[in-house]
């Protein structure tokens, strides 16, 4: 399984977040739930879970609060496979995201789970169906036609911006 790459790139789950309540995010539930969504918002031709294991891995290499995830494979938008992740206890998990300065503008989450998009295409995609970028860096200040709202944790922001969209 491909997920098995994602597990070996820290930085990639430690780049990953969502928030709690933050009215009228997408919820998935579950991690079934997550890739369903996925698959209808980006037309994924299958989603592969991660096994107990592999969440169990991710866990121990930091990533606190995650109970499931997997990745949509050959999605719409091009750019590649998506990793997502649906987590517990979003404080601990945004606190281990917080940590890490990589790659947190191109993150986009729902209520209860975190995707890793690969493309523009899929992030346009991903913000029409309701999905919203995490932002913890420390100097990010969105332009003024853009969105933000406080995340979970204090430093970290939701935005409708991203730097790297073009």
């Amino acid at each position: 399984m491909r997920f098995h790459r994602s597990l070996a790139i820290a930085g990639t789950f430690f780049a990953l977040a969502s928030v709690s309540a933050c009215g009228g995010l997408p919820s998935a539930g579950s991690p079934e739930d997550a890739g369903q969504f996925l698959k209808s918002t980006l037309s994924c031709e299958g989603i592969d879970f991660a096994s107990p294991h592999e969440v169990q891995q991710a866990n121990a290499m930091g990533m606190t609060g995650i109970n499931g995830g997997g990745e949509c494979d050959d999605p719409a938008g091009g750019g590649g496979d998506v990793d997502f992740l649906t987590i517990e206890d979003m404080e601990a998990f945004q606190n281990a995201v917080k940590k890490d300065e990589g790659e947190q503008d191109d993150l986009m989450i729902g209520d209860d789970f975190a995707v890793d998009p690969s493309s523009d295409d899929q992030r346009r995609l991903l913000l029409k169906a309701g999905l919203v970028f995490l932002n913890c860096a420390p100097d990010f200040k969105a332009p003024a036609n853009s969105s933000t709202d406080e995340a979970e944790i204090e430093g970290c922001v939701t935005t409708d911006y991203s730097k790297d969209l073009d």
